[in-house]
């Protein structure tokens, strides 16, 4: 096995670099309206530019992870480097809406294999002990390519068109290649050389999650309610079936470590992180509209305010380390998560005629919130896994994001239009019953998560008591 860098950082600049490429595709919304307007797109089926790239990469995220424990993280990140450059290509030179989502999907095979073996890597190339400090870090350049991602991209689009928000990313993942040689060429998981699952098992588990994640995407179609019903419970039965045969073979690697699926720690904080990304989501979802529409800003500013919580990320990330080595992980991801449901509650209290200053604290705190949760969670998982098993745990961080986003993006959605919907029959004004609804969606949200995760931590308690 190569021995590390000399200079760690070196390999996090190659590797956040690469990673970046999916923060960066904030950028992507920015472009909308361009896209819409290009392809003479009714303004609902904008939506699937999205879907076919997230349900995409989150589907394939497991088996990239596991791929890239068998057969060596590298390998698996560089593959998704080079299928990146050949997806932002496609994207950017599709002459039809189809070609373009065909070409999104392929981004989101690119993306799989980029993030699942993302923090494997960079893990690899720090001391064991510096565990925490590497995933700070990795979250702090995330944070960084989201903070920049809408304004390179609305830059972008002004020289080169919507098809600039493809263009540009496509030197980062090039400049990401030409860096890989700082990067170990194996890693101590690769080094327990672990058998590769069956195919069976990866096309069980990539067609059933395509399935489940894609159920909720379909509610908010004009499809009957069949369709995401039947797509649901498909999902469902091919999960099922992939833990029947993980149990049933003799031989491989199950996709899912068994410390994955019995250690309490693990289940609860996997659950605890889809809780905290599904109320998280209310921010990008429903403050921009909050500030557009109610606080009457210019997109330049909503742009600049909607960076502030980018910035708490940043500061939540770069303070994890000393808050988990003092406190404890677990503590750590506790007030990570505290921190958000408590901004939460102070968005949710922003008034119908805003002032600056008291909008600020609130988007602040609720990235410190995601910094600290992000990095204390990512390093119980890594912990709890084992180093053989790093892809699977950088790539369940991945997937149990992704998940709350997915499910949030429909029931915040479904809780918004309801209460509006109620607000304006009561005879509120538009505006008056928007503010409501605003108001509503994110107290709701606020205390749904709270008791969700109050619930985990007294179902931690009992157990330990038994």
């Amino acid at each position: 096995m190569n021995a590390r860098p000399t200079h760690p950082l070196l390999a996090l600049a190659a590797i956040g670099l690469g990673a970046s490429i999916a923060p960066l595709d904030f950028s992507v919304n920015v472009a909308f309206p361009a896209i819409t307007a290009a392809f003479a797109l009714p303004l609902p089926d904008i939506r699937w530019v999205v879907i076919s790239y997230v349900v995409t990469y989150a589907s394939l995220m497991l088996a990239f992870g596991k791929l890239g424990d068998t057969v060596g993280h590298r390998a698996v990140f560089r593959a998704g480097l080079l299928v990146s450059v050949l997806a932002f290509t496609a994207c950017a030179l599709a002459s039809g809406y189809a070609t373009l989502l065909a070409a999104r999907a392929l981004q989101g095979v690119a993306t799989a294999m980029v993030l699942s073996c993302a923090p494997a890597l960079l893990v690899a190339a720090y001391a064991d002990a510096q565990r925490t400090h590497a995933l700070s870090r990795y979250a702090m350049t995330a944070a960084v390519a989201g903070i920049l991602g809408p304004l390179v991209g609305g830059t972008a689009i002004a020289l080169m068109g919507w098809q600039g928000v493809f263009w540009f990313r496509l030197p980062v993942a090039l400049l990401a290649l030409a860096l890989l040689t700082c990067v170990p060429t194996a890693s101590a998981a690769s080094a327990e050389k672990l058998p590769r699952p069956r195919a069976a098992a990866f096309f069980l588990q990539v067609t059933g999650l395509s399935l489940l994640l894609l159920a909720p995407a379909l509610l908010a179609t004009a499809l009957p309610l069949a369709w995401p019903v039947a797509c649901a419970l498909a999902g469902a039965l091919l999960v099922w079936l992939l833990a029947r045969h993980e149990q049933g073979q003799s031989s491989g690697s199950p996709l899912l470590p068994a410390a994955a699926l019995r250690n309490p720690v693990l289940r609860d904080i996997n659950l605890a992180s889809v809780v905290v990304n599904l109320v998280s989501f209310a921010i990008p979802l429903l403050v921009p509209y909050y500030l557009v529409r109610t606080a009457g800003y210019s997109v330049g500013v909503m742009g600049l305010l909607l960076a502030a919580a980018s910035a708490g990320v940043l500061v939540g990330a770069l303070f994890a380390p000393r808050v988990a080595h003092g406190a404890g992980r677990g503590k750590a991801a506790g007030w990570g998560a505290g921190l958000i449901l408590l901004a939460q509650g102070l968005i949710g209290a922003w008034p119908a005629s805003p002032v600056l200053a008291l909008l600020l604290p609130g988007l602040l705190l609720h990235g410190v919130g995601v910094g600290l949760f992000q990095v204390a969670y990512a390093d119980i998982v890594m912990s709890g896994l084992g180093a053989a098993h790093r892809g699977v745990a950088g790539s369940l961080t991945v997937l149990t994001r992704t998940t709350g986003v997915i499910v949030s993006a429909v029931v915040l959605s479904a809780t918004w239009q309801a209460l509006e919907a109620h607000y304006l029959a009561a005879g509120l004004t538009t505006a008056a019953a928007f503010h409501a609804a605003f108001r509503g969606t994110f107290w709701a949200s606020g205390g749904a998560g709270l008791l969700m995760l109050a619930a985990l931590a007294w179902h931690r308690n009992a157990r330990r008591q038994t």
